[in-house]
């Protein structure tokens, strides 16, 4: 009759998950999804109607709230516009202002250049040369060049400098104080790893060559050229009152939350919007000429900080180059800031250039590369195919895997003394034996984070991260890990009693 009692909870939790599930897809499918065309030009394929289409179906096909999107060719804008809404209500439009993320590392990579075209900075020279505070733990970091910062390959990373788990700085001179107490992973040029410190170095650097500060630089020498007018660059996340609070997800849901404060200057401080990036890729996808025709940097510059330099044979300056199933190559970036995340994208052989950016970030990230995947079939004149709502059915199954542990776990407590009976004539050996599964899961409740980073190559992965990013993934870890917990002491205070008890027996 347990058993029975037992099945049926089972059977109920996985049809209530499938109605949850369901439920929520279905309301997305049919909620209004607003349109804001700002700019539409003609074009030989891509078809307003079409990429509207696309977007639209693609927004409630994964639950996102909001994109904005720019298209061009060559220099021309093809396309704008923004699709659904911000936290607060309010239709996405290509005016609205978004966190880019680690798409801002190009903005820093140029900075850089135009420095290199002024005779300032050789890319092949030690950054010591120019950053005599630049001193950490390793003496190797001596050796590390203006390029190796660029193509992530300074032998700095996550593993050696968690930059995430450490206090956060203030100031780049905070920062540089910060890698006093830095490691190298591998000798600087042999190994890539992606680093966000090395363009805080880099920043620290444009503003020790230039004479500016970092922000001010990037203002007078990148965005009032090329007349972004609504882009700006900050040096902390999470204090900045013109960006709407974005969303992060807890079982397919969306919560509103400010930006997770963290130092991002030249790693990822960049706000900008759809209208303003157009003008960005249109100079990144050949159009090197500011508003008054200047020039910002020359075309073999160019051509550098989009060619692969690194060891990883794909990472180049701010850029990543790939090549796409047809033998294209596309060139692009992605960025997220917990709450918001984007992406730019160049086709040189098409001549096509794309940005678009969500005022989301999901646990895998599967949603908003759908809309990528998407955009990229639209500019080779493929039909894009839609995505799915990847977050909502693996966070749906680990809701119902959570709550199956809870229910395993009480029948465990309540079946104690059952065990311990069973048990408390055996040796150590063999009750080590049949607790091993119990041992190993609270193990990994206490190596969490370390094994999440591991699985993502490395990465510095905090409990706050892991709160705004997955909570759903660290309540099953962590409920997995205390019940074992639970069940391991409950064990062990049975046994041992019984074994005192049945000695005080014998000794009667």
């Amino acid at each position: 009759m347990k058993k029975m009692y037992s099945l049926l909870i089972v059977i109920g939790l996985l049809f209530a998950t499938f109605i949850y599930a369901g439920v929520y897809i279905l309301y997305q499918s049919e909620r209004n999804i607003p349109v804001s065309r700002d700019l539409t030009a003609a074009d030989d394929y891509i078809k307003p109607n079409s990429i509207d289409e696309f977007m639209v179906s693609n927004l409630k096909k994964t639950g996102l709230p909001g994109v904005s999107v720019s298209i061009i060719k060559g220099n021309k804008v093809i396309y704008t516009a923004g699709y659904g809404n911000d936290s607060e209500g309010n239709p996405i439009t290509a005016d609205t202002k978004m966190y880019i993320g680690s798409v801002s590392k190009s903005f820093t990579s140029l900075a850089v250049m135009q420095l290199v075209e002024q005779g300032k900075i050789q890319l092949q020279k030690p950054v010591k040369s120019y950053l005599p505070n630049f001193v950490t733990e390793d003496e190797r970091s001596d050796k590390i060049t203006v390029t190796q910062l660029l193509n992530q390959s300074s032998g700095l990373s996550d593993k050696s400098f968690p930059e995430m788990s450490l206090s956060q700085p203030n100031s780049l001179m905070e920062e540089m104080k910060r890698l006093s107490g830095a490691h190298l992973t591998a000798d600087p040029g042999t190994q890539w790893n992606y680093h966000n410190p090395n363009y805080h170095i880099l920043a620290q650097l444009v503003e020790q060559v230039s004479g500016q500060p970092f922000n001010q630089y990037i203002k007078n020498h990148i965005l009032t050229p090329l007349n972004m007018s609504s882009t700006i660059s900050m040096t902390f996340a999470g204090n900045e009152s013109e960006v709407e609070r974005g969303y992060t997800y807890a079982y397919g849901m969306p919560i509103a939350r400010k930006a997770l404060p963290h130092f991002v200057i030249g790693s990822g401080g960049m706000i900008s919007t759809a209208n303003d990036m157009t003008k960005w890729i249109a100079m990144q996808n050949g159009d090197l000429k500011s508003v008054d025709g200047t020039p910002l940097v020359s075309p073999e510059s160019l051509r550098v900080m989009h060619t692969p330099s690194g060891p990883d044979n794909e990472y180049a300056y701010g850029w990543e180059q790939d090549v796409l199933p047809d033998g294209s190559k596309r060139i692009e970036h992605g960025g997220t800031l917990f709450t918001y995340s984007s992406d730019a994208a160049l086709f040189p052989e098409k001549g096509y250039a794309f940005v678009v950016m969500f005022n989301s970030a999901t646990v895998t990230g599967a949603e908003q590369q759908s809309f990528i995947d998407g955009l990229t079939s639209i500019v080779q004149n493929k039909t894009p195919e839609l995505g799915a709502p990847i977050g909502l059915i693996v966070d749906s199954t680990l809701g119902l895997l959570t709550l199956l542990l809870m229910m395993f776990f009480t029948k465990g407590v309540r079946s104690v003394n059952k065990w311990a009976m069973k048990f408390c004539s055996r040796g150590w050996f063999i009750i080590l034996a049949r607790n091993v599964p119990y041992i190993f899961s609270v193990i990994i409740g206490i190596f969490f984070l370390d094994a999440l980073g591991f699985l993502v190559g490395g990465r510095d992965i905090t409990w706050t991260t892991v709160i705004y990013g997955w909570p759903a993934l660290l309540i099953f870890i962590e409920t997995l890990a205390i019940g074992s917990a639970i069940i391991l002491i409950s064990r062990i205070f049975r046994l041992v009693g019984i074994k005192k008890r049945n000695e005080i027996l014998i000794n009667r």
